[in-house]
């Protein structure tokens, strides 16, 4: 079937994002309101400055960064400089498993990324939780894990994750990255907006 434009989505995006009781309106199979809208990553630039749009015109919506809430966690601890100094001298890899996961991984009690979420959860009232910067936030933070542990966080706001890639469903509801990287199955979100003419993904 044929792709929709991505203008098209938008126009639908917007509306459903109008107010929390157009966003839940269609119903889901639970009482979590998770959705995604995935989108083709080479749309990147286009689709950080259309979501910027929208979440100016609307009061309704909270936006969660998580590329900028880790640079703060980063930040807020101390760590800035020393990353810099090694990204220079250590592999990736070496950075991501010793200094990355640890500092920001959801599995921790006290975790300071969560932490944050929680902190503006008393804040969002009747609003609609929107994530973003997801692929920039890639692979310090993964985005299914994220899904996971808001599950305890947001239980009476709709969550919308801006997802670079795409959100199969048709058989596994797969999350796939960039649209090339398996980042793991969630079946608790439904798709917000569709990327095709029909259903079928």
């Amino acid at each position: 079937m044929a792709e929709r434009s991505l203008n098209e989505r938008f126009i639908e995006l917007e509306d459903r994002l109008i107010s929390v009781e157009a966003l839940t309106r269609y119903g889901t199979a639970n009482d979590l309101k998770f959705y995604i809208f995935d989108y083709n990553p080479k749309d990147e630039l286009i689709v950080r400055k259309e979501v910027k749009k929208i979440i100016e015109r609307n009061s309704d919506i909270i936006e969660f960064d998580l590329y900028e809430m880790m640079l703060r966690i980063i930040e807020d601890e101390g760590y800035m400089e020393d990353i810099l100094r090694m990204e220079q001298e250590y592999d990736r890899n070496l950075l991501l498993s010793e200094i990355f996961q640890p500092l920001l991984s959801v599995e921790e009690e006290d975790n300071r990324l969560l932490e944050m979420f929680k902190e503006r959860a008393e804040d969002t009232g009747n609003k609609i939780v929107l994530i973003t910067g997801v692929g920039k936030a890639y692979p310090i933070i993964r985005s299914h894990t994220i899904l996971n542990n808001l599950q305890s966080v947001f239980r009476r706001n709709p969550v919308v994750m801006i997802y670079p890639g795409r959100y199969e469903i048709k058989n596994s509801m797969t999350l796939r990255l960039f649209e090339r990287l398996d980042d793991d199955n969630y079946y608790r979100a439904f798709p917000l907006v569709e990327r095709r003419i029909g259903n079928d993904y």
